[in-house]
């Protein structure tokens, strides 16, 4: 029976290992993207700031039909509000207080979407996103097959 499961716990090891290893790698770098991102924009400080609403209404207007999906309070004097769009270009805006647009970014195609997408398997389409459903569930064989082999030893110890 340990013979069995060891067999068992090397051969989806072994057969899910690059695809342990592409998930591991991205995950991790995914983990850090914080240090790769470009800062956003240094906002003017300004004296009064507008009221939440009224900066929506100014980033919809930037924004036209799409829809802001996400809002980044500014924790800082300096720091701009951040309104998220929910376009093809993933466009991001940047308000000062006052409502003047600082920036406006486009973050399609971004390395940490690239992560993403080879993190999830979602890059190569349906097989991708089945070689992940696929090592997730490797994993948990793993975990069970281990778990086995250790109560297994026990067992003929004792």
């Amino acid at each position: 029976m340990r013979r069995r499961l060891f067999k068992l716990h090397q051969t989806v090891g072994a057969g899910l290992a690059a695809v342990f290893a592409v998930i591991a790698l991205t995950g991790a770098m995914l983990v850090f993207r914080g240090c790769a991102k470009v800062p956003p924009p240094t906002a003017p400080v300004v004296e009064q700031p507008l009221a939440l609403e009224a900066l929506l209404a100014r980033a919809q207007r930037e924004a036209g039909d799409e829809v802001i999906t996400d809002i980044g309070l500014a924790t800082e004097p300096d720091a701009p509000w951040v309104f998220w769009l929910d376009d093809d270009d993933e466009t991001v805006l940047y308000l000062a207080g006052d409502g003047s647009l600082i920036e406006r970014r486009r973050t399609a195609g971004g390395l940490t979407q690239l992560l993403f997408k080879l993190h999830t398997g979602e890059i190569v389409g349906l097989p991708g996103q089945a070689a992940a459903l696929l090592a997730g569930l490797g994993m948990l064989a793993l975990v069970a097959t281990g778990l086995g082999m250790i109560v297994s030893r026990r067992r003929s110890r004792g």
